[in-house]
């Protein structure tokens, strides 16, 4: 009985508390759709609608009424009703007019204000404008659903097979997604941060406290992620981490349409809404974004702003901003993206296109239940709410290209320390999802499968001190045959301070072991700076453009080290110092004495010498310049989180002669610029431009061959290999020997063609071109090689990703260097793409 009673008094409140009403707003006339109308209910709860036109709104108490307008339209009040669920609601059109907005007799009213944001970003963009500014950020990050959304009944499937339908099995999957998702999110991260900025640098964010659910230390690369950016000021807006055409952008007007839909008060500031749109060209092409932005009628700054995107997957991500009257400015309050399954079949592409959504057509043969499903309900959501904000107060941004900073004791902060910066009160379901989560994942050794991930794509195998170094196990060269070894260096469970590295190979074909071993310590956390000293006697390729800032070891990838047939082998002491200049300019400096002796019949013969080996005793300085990348100071290193283009190495190498018994004397400056153009979700164009000039004599290990890739083996189909990554390749190996040399790399990658579900090969159009010339060219004896001075051209065509990550390419040669044979002149080569599949 007092169950039954129980059930009765619970029925009531259930039911108003789910009191909702479902509609559309469209104009009468057109039936299209309006976008962002207002809709207030009797008990004052009210909502937008979509870009769709459609709204939800749901309320404890009943609703009766509810209220629509709309700028341009009259404003319509309908009575609800317990039958009303849909309701559509038709809106007439008016004349109204915008006093404030100064037009001109004909244009759109929007147009102008618009114009008038953009004019004024300089002045209410805060990075601009202020001079320093401070503040602490609470992120909570959250898998979640709405238990109320779904039935927990367990249901039927059949199967459709000649007209008649037959019972395949029961589903369960509704029931436990219900009975797990009442008392636990689906998953759940906190963070809390403290941003600086300086102005002059770039802003800087230390992350002070960081929790992820299933994860002792947080998943440093995720932290890493821009779900959103922090003002809408820049000239392109990040969503996810994919940029898009930001709706006040200097070139806007060109990509968006515009609408002001009313105006309203933020902040007792009157305000007015515009709501923008991409125009259909832009639409079509997945360019840009929709939404809403506030804009203050004074200063025309941005008071809030609504973001959508709507395809496989909708994203709506908004930010508002608090006005600050002592420095007459608007400064970023709050920001919430939420990512929800979407109602249609356009693609999504988040972070950059690492994260791609498309809609899979279902199967006919299978009925299921009518309803929603767990994935249908499932959303993720990151709220950020800043507070402790200072302005124009003395704020110090060191290391300034470092945007992020992780603290040491950032994983390991107590609840107290939580309690005080959390703006968002943790529930009991999120208590319980860390703690289910927790439990799973050390049952199941997460922690330990992220590492070997994580080390896996570095190329190496982690033990406990120490991570072995994968590309030192196999490799294969025409000189060493089948080179097998082993190698690696201690990490920071051995220790924080200093390393130790060594490794040891053997080759088949030439019978003889390599080995190097050696160690470093660090001076300085903060700017990565080590010095470290080894001992290698180990093999190269002649004549190779090198960078001691570079891992030039093979790889057992790397075809082209197959055709190689000049190397020399080297014994040599070095002593070595790195050091972060800023973290987007790395420095190294290198000493280094030893012993060179070719390993191919070759002599050096010149007017006081006759060398068929000899010693070098160098002094290096090498610079890696990334100007607008962003990295990451975490407890397991520097990790970069922005890699962009350009990107510069340089190096310059004396040869100190007489000095421990150096031959040689000579200089060398040897430079590489990397750059890719990449446009919004079409074409791809890098270009690599690389070369390097030698001052004085010097042996031929140490000057240029060009990087060539091709054989000249018979019959013609041997000369068939893999392509490099950017060699000659119709270029023979140790064709052309310069001193001095210089090599431009263009190619351009078309978007993918999309010829069925699975198969979407990709054309890449290449060209290259090399100029170059050698002095003393008789001082290089037993050997055959020709001049670069009129320059050497090739051009071809890549089809890649056929199947399973290859593809084949081809290449002509032409230009002065041209062969007489015409199949001489022809290249044709295999490619690959390799994918590790996570």
């Amino acid at each position: 009985m007092n169950k039954l009673l129980y059930f009765f008094l619970i029925v009531p409140i259930l039911v108003i508390s789910q009191n909702k009403i479902q509609g559309i707003v469209i104009d009468s006339e057109n039936h299209n759709p309006l976008p962002y109308a207002s809709v207030i209910t009797n008990t004052n709860s009210g909502t937008l609608t979509n870009t769709k036109g459609k709204f939800i709104i749901e309320s404890s108490s009943t609703i009766s009424a509810i209220e629509v307008s709309y700028v341009g339209y009259k404003s319509v009040k309908i009575d609800i009703t317990n039958k009303d669920k849909f309701v559509k609601i038709k809106l007439k059109p008016s004349v109204e007019n915008l006093n404030e907005v100064l037009i001109t007799a004909k244009e759109n009213p929007a147009l102008q204000l618009i114009r008038n944001t953009i004019e004024n970003k300089s002045k209410n963009n805060i990075e601009k404008s202020l001079a320093t500014f401070k503040f602490n950020a609470y992120n909570k990050v959250l898998v979640t659903a709405n238990p109320d959304s779904i039935s927990n009944k367990i249901d039927s499937i059949y199967v459709l097979k000649e007209g008649k339908k037959t019972f395949k099995k029961l589903d369960s999957t509704n029931f436990k997604f219900k009975k797990e998702i009442d008392v636990q999110h689906l998953f759940i991260s906190e963070k809390v941060s403290e941003f600086k900025f300086q102005k002059g640098k770039k802003k800087k964010e230390t992350i002070l406290a960081s929790r992820m659910a299933g994860l002792k230390q947080p998943l440093y690369e995720i932290l890493a992620l821009t779900f959103q950016d922090f003002s809408f000021y820049n000239e392109f807006y990040s969503i996810a981490g994919t940029k898009y055409i930001n709706p006040i952008a200097t070139n806007a007007l060109k990509h968006y349409n515009y609408k002001i839909l009313d105006t309203t008060k933020i902040q007792n500031k009157k305000t007015y809404v515009v709501y923008f749109k991409p125009k259909p060209k832009d639409e079509k092409n997945i360019l840009g974004i929709e939404g809403l932005l506030y804009l203050d009628t004074e200063t025309f700054a941005i008071t809030k702003g609504i973001a959508e995107l709507k395809g496989v997957v909708n994203v709506k991500a908004e930010q508002d901003y608090i006005y600050k009257q002592a420095y007459k400015t608007w400064f970023p309050s709050n920001q919430n993206i939420v990512l929800k399954k979407g109602n249609n079949s356009k693609k999504m592409l988040l972070f950059g296109g690492a994260v791609k959504f498309s809609s899979n057509k279902p199967n006919d043969s299978i009925i299921k239940p009518k309803g929603k499903k767990p994935e249908d309900i499932t959303y993720f959501i990151s709220k950020t709410t800043n507070s402790n904000i200072e302005i124009n107060t003395t704020v110090k941004v060191k290391n300034s290209a470092s945007t992020l900073e992780f603290n040491e004791d950032a994983h390991k902060k107590p609840t107290e320390f939580w309690n005080t910066y959390r703006t968002d009160s943790i529930t009991k379901r999120g208590i319980t999802t860390y703690y289910k989560l927790d439990s799973i994942a050390e049952e199941e050794g997460i922690d330990k499968k992220i590492n070997l991930a994580r080390h896996i794509l570095k190329g190496e195998y982690p033990t406990k001190y120490l991570n072995l170094n994968l590309g030192k196990i196999i490799n294969l060269n025409n000189y060493e045959g089948l080179r097998l070894g082993f190698g690696g260096a201690t990490n920071r469970n051995f220790s924080t301070k200093f390393r130790i590295e060594s490794y040891a190979a053997y080759g088949t074909k030439d019978n003889k072991f390599k080995y190097s071993f050696g160690g470093a310590v660090r001076l300085n956390k903060d700017y990565n700076t080590w010095f470290g000293a080894n001992y290698t006697n180990d093999i190269s390729e002649a004549a190779s453009l090198n960078f001691i800032s570079k891992n030039t070891s093979f790889s057992p990838v790397n075809p082209r080290n197959l055709n190689i047939s000049k190397f020399y082998n080297y014994k040599t002491i070095k002593g070595y110092l790195t050091h972060d200049i800023q973290p987007n300019l790395e420095a190294k400096l290198q000493f280094s004495t030893g012993k060179y002796k070719p390993l191919f019949d070759y002599q050096y013969v010149s007017g006081d010498k006759n060398l068929n080996e000899y010693n070098l005793t160098t002094a290096a300085i090498g610079i890696q310049y990334n100007p607008k990348n962003e990295y990451m100071n975490s407890p397991i290193g520097k990790l970069t989180i922005k890699n962009e283009y350009p990107q510069i190495t340089f190096q310059a190498t004396k040869s100190i002669k007489n000095m421990l018994d150096s031959d040689f004397g000579f200089t060398q400056f040897n430079l590489r610029i990397f750059h890719k153009i990449k446009r919004l979700r079409k074409a791809t164009t890098s270009i690599l431009l690389e070369g390097g000039i030698v001052f004085g004599d010097a042996p031929i290990t140490h000057l240029y061959n060009t990087t060539p890739n091709y054989t000249q083996k018979n019959p013609w189909f041997n000369r068939i290999t893999f392509a490099g990554k950017n060699s000659f390749e119709t270029m023979g190996y140790n064709e052309f020997i310069s001193d001095r040399f210089s090599a431009l790399h263009i190619k351009h990658q078309l978007k993918p063609f999309k010829i069925t579900k699975k198969f979407h090969p990709q054309v890449t159009l290449v060209t290259r071109t090399a100029l170059g010339t050698i002095d003393n060219i008789a001082y290089h004896k037993n050997i055959t090689f020709k001049s670069l001075k009129k320059g050497y051209f090739e051009s071809g065509i890549e089809l890649n990703e056929l199947f399973k990550g290859l593809g084949f390419s081809t290449f002509y040669r032409y230009g002065p260097n041209q062969n007489l044979k015409v199949s001489d002149n022809l290249a044709v080569k295999l490619t690959y793409k390799f994918r590790l599949g996570f």
